[in-house]
């Protein structure tokens, strides 16, 4: 803004003199739904807890990958059990006595809720900024796919 555009008497200061970046847009709010925000776009800005609106297709990727994991595991261990395999999560083992839907109900709403945690603060940093949330989205289909594997052989190999 140019000196003489201030000085003009029809300049009016639209401006509400509040900084809005004092204060994290909610993940829950509209603005979430329709904004283009992805990454936060000042330096200071990215040391700081911020939301973004979008996602990049890698989070949301991991994220998708992660509950088909999820899913399939849950499947896998219900079978591994059937062929009398032992559960050692004391809680999901408590939920497999109820029934097999109350189990898979609660493996897919627990992991479904912690990956939603962990997308919406993907950009939360963690230890003084040396990782971020997304560091820890990233490797959770890696994991649950060695945990695939691992039922798989035991499965075909293992377990008569």
């Amino acid at each position: 803004m140019s000196h003489e555009m201030a000085a003009s008497s029809d300049f009016v200061e639209r401006r509400s003199g509040t900084d809005r970046r004092r204060k994290p847009t909610s993940p829950f709010s509209l603005s979430s739904l329709l904004g283009s925000r992805r990454y936060g776009r000042r330096k200071e800005d990215r040391l700081i807890h911020y939301y973004v609106d979008r996602y990049g297709w890698r989070s949301v990727s991991a994220v998708v990958a992660s509950l088909v994991l999820c899913l399939t595991d849950a499947f896998m261990t219900l079978h591994l059990l059937s062929r009398g395999a032992q559960e050692l999560n004391p809680v999901m083992d408590y939920f497999i006595k109820i029934g097999p839907m109350q189990f898979l109900a609660v493996k897919y709403t627990i992991t479904g809720a912690a990956l939603t945690w962990l997308l919406i603060h993907k950009d939360y940093p963690l230890f003084k900024g040396r990782i971020t949330g997304k560091s820890l989205l990233l490797p959770v289909p890696i994991l649950y796919a060695l945990l695939v594997v691992y039922e798989l052989f035991l499965v075909f190999v293992y377990i008569p």
